[in-house]
């Protein structure tokens, strides 16, 4: 085989030219241009902001513009649909870009990859059913495969080791089964035989969760070594984005077909390990190919998003160094009248009521930015926990422990990447956001016919919607059959995203036997719809949460947490977990402190008083904590915030002195009092 380097085409400097112009980007510093010309195995690591996506978008057109080959092509894998769609998005933005989405070449995700090329290919040619690829799916069919007496049996049984039917997965081959730990009963058991009979009778009718099918690939690797031999002289350049979140499942299959060491193919990996805030494998595991490789490492220290205050204040969070002088902030862009340098705070709150701090942060931002300011960038509180604990009250050592504590009206939920509700009215709600935000009818009508599907697996065998999961076609084909369901289903879609009507206890309790009617239409036989009570509730929520029609663009939404001022400015902030906004840009950002094995900011003093940097000290716990906290500071462009409990600074001698020392290092501070401020001078 030819050198992959002879393969690959060579960049020059006019063809930097051309895509600074075509894409309106500044000059690339050495270190950006390196990569874009580089044609060996490399890593970078990029800081937040540093414009990572706009990086592969420019390289890889710059290589659809010479590409030569009409049957080897570009490989881009992501570790989440985000970003595949934000890579594809931009690349529809060039004439030349939008070849590579196209055979030869690939773009999707890693799981995208594993299932065409390895995975499905295995169950093919040994028989299986076309797969059906989701987990909701494919617990739903393994608990009807062993009826109500064998759920309960399996269900009851796990419940009480803190675990559920649902973590039920393969393992490998010959369909031995864990729940991410050893399955708790020996295969003797009755317990052990259910769960098996549900594992085999999903495998035979083809319906998997989604990383069991790494299973399957695995076996084509094993039985067929040469599967990666082809691969690679299909794909000679393989471009690996958000590496440092990938696991260590992923790295594993991708390592074996894209070996790193072979000559045969180029392989460069993009991420920042800073940011490496999902369950991926740790750096330290056995065999596990560590990003970034030190002895072929790019860094890019430097960032777009903020200025020089923000990269300081955040910089000791990283638990990795950021370059030879920590990390860089070269921004932050220029907002319509909002100043250079802002006013970076502090609010502490007493501990057992935090609710003030959303309030203090709402205010402090109307003072620091004007309403056209506010107008051109997003305003957000994150917490790393923020799944409801309604037993921790006021009082517990743990309070505040989560996001909710802040603010009643906020729902996990919802609140994901990838929102994946847990009642039908939370994918309505999420609808009728994604509709008033993106002014786009088909997400909305897309994450309803989702939500009909699920409640149609609950309640029976809904083959009839056929191997794709839960699109709007898929739903509209299965009513075809049957003329008055096909029409309440229409009904449905114009009165929650064209008609937006009130959604109230009322009016849910109307629509829920017309939703009922279309599940139970799309079923070839219903098996129990006692099943449908629990997905069809109705929650109470704050009438904030309520999405109103989108009449403009500051109405409140699911999650958004509305503050005014006595002039009636307003500021609306969005809640979330640190997870959920990794990737974006804010305005400003406030991070709240929440507890698991400790409350974050009084875990994290040392660091943010300036006596510990970096991760050299941190223990696994407090390394988590890094980082969440360096991910979350790094959001915003212009204005960054804390929400800190009393307690967590220390006893009253040593009040003073912490309060001194975080101004010294460039926040403002400002207690919490009767929901008011008080600023320390």
């Amino acid at each position: 085989m030819a050198d992959p380097q002879s393969v690959i085409p060579q960049v020059a400097d006019e063809d930097v030219e051309w895509i600074c112009r075509i894409m309106g980007l500044r000059e690339f510093d050495q270190s950006r241009q390196k990569f874009l010309r580089a044609r060996t195995t490399l890593d970078v690591s990029a800081c937040p902001g540093s414009g990572k996506t706009t990086l592969i978008v420019a390289k890889l057109a710059m290589m659809a513009r010479k590409w030569p080959h009409r049957t080897k092509g570009i490989c881009v894998l992501s570790h989440t649909n985000a970003a595949r769609e934000e890579n594809q998005r931009r690349l529809r933005g060039t004439v030349v870009g939008q070849q590579l989405l196209a055979y030869p070449h690939f773009i999707d995700t890693i799981h995208g990859f594993v299932n065409r090329f390895l995975a499905l290919p295995w169950l093919n040619s040994n028989g299986f059913p076309v797969a059906t690829i989701d987990d909701d799916v494919a617990t739903a069919y393994r608990r009807r495969a062993i009826g109500e007496r064998g759920y309960h049996t399996v269900q009851s049984f796990l419940e009480k080791r803190y675990s559920g039917f649902d973590k039920l997965r393969i393992r490998d081959r010959d369909l031995r089964f864990d729940i991410g730990k050893p399955f708790p009963a020996g295969p003797n058991t009755k317990t052990h035989k259910f769960a098996r009979q549900a594992i085999e009778a999903a495998t035979s009718a083809g319906f998997f969760c989604y990383d069991e099918m790494f299973v399957w690939a695995k076996a084509l690797l094993q039985d067929c070594p040469a599967v990666a031999h082809w691969l690679q002289r299909r794909f000679p350049l393989v471009i690996i984005d958000e590496m440092q979140d990938t696991s260590e499942l992923q790295v594993g299959v991708v390592a074996t077909v894209f070996r790193r060491d072979s000559s045969e193919v180029v392989v460069q990996r993009v991420g920042d390990p800073n940011q490496a805030i999902y369950d991926g494998a740790p750096p330290d595991a056995e065999g596990a190919d560590v990003f970034p490789d030190p002895d072929r490492c790019l860094e890019i220290p430097n960032s777009f998003r903020f200025g020089p205050s923000i990269a300081a204040l955040a910089s000791p969070f990283a638990v990795n160094p950021v370059g030879p002088n920590g990390l860089q902030g070269v921004g932050p862009r220029t907002v319509r009248n909002s100043p250079e340098c802002c006013p970076h705070a502090v609010f502490v709150f007493p501990d057992e009521s935090p609710t003030g701090a959303l309030d203090m942060f709402g205010h402090h931002v109307l003072s620091v930015f004007s309403d056209s300011a506010l107008a051109e960038g997003a305003v957000s509180a994150v917490g790393a926990v923020h799944r409801a604990h309604p037993e921790i009250k006021p009082g517990h050592d743990h309070y505040p422990k989560t996001v909710p504590h802040y603010w009643s009206g906020y729902t996990a939920e919802i609140a994901r990447r990838d929102p994946h509700p847990e009642s039908l009215i939370q994918y309505v709600r999420v609808a009728q956001a994604a509709v008033r935000d993106g002014h786009d009818l088909s997400s909305g009508v897309e994450k309803i016919a989702s939500g009909v599907s699920r409640l149609a697996h609950r309640i029976g065998d809904a083959s009839r919607l056929g191997r794709r999961v839960g699109t709007h076609r898929v739903v509209a084909n299965g009513l075809k059959g049957d003329p008055r369901a096909a029409s309440a289903y229409r009904d449905l879609l114009c009165a929650f995203l064209m008609e937006w009507m009130p959604l109230t206890s009322a009016t849910w309790n109307v629509r829920k036997a017309e939703i009922l009617s279309i599940a139970r239409a799309l079923c070839e036989t219903v098996e129990d719809e006692g099943r449908a009570a629990g997905f069809l509730y109705w929650d109470e929520h704050d009438p904030s949460l309520m999405v109103d029609a989108p009449t403009s663009p500051t109405d409140a939404g699911p999650n958004v947490y509305r503050v005014a001022d006595e002039c009636g400015r307003r500021v609306d902030i969005c809640l979330g977990s640190i997870h959920s906004v990794k990737g974006q840009t804010h305005l400003a950002t406030l991070l709240l402190n929440t507890f698991r094995n400790g409350h974050s900011s009084q875990k994290l003093l040392p660091w943010l008083l300036g006596e510990n940097v970096n991760g050299g000290k941190a223990g696994a716990q407090n390394l988590d904590r890094l980082l969440q906290t360096y991910v979350a500071m790094t959001r915003p462009s212009h204005l960054v915030c804390l929400a800190v409990p009393r307690s967590a600074l220390g006893d009253d001698a040593a009040l003073n002195g912490h309060l001194q020392t975080l101004k010294a290092r460039g926040w403002h501070v400002a207690e919490v009092v009767n929901g008011s401020p008080r600023w320390y001078s």
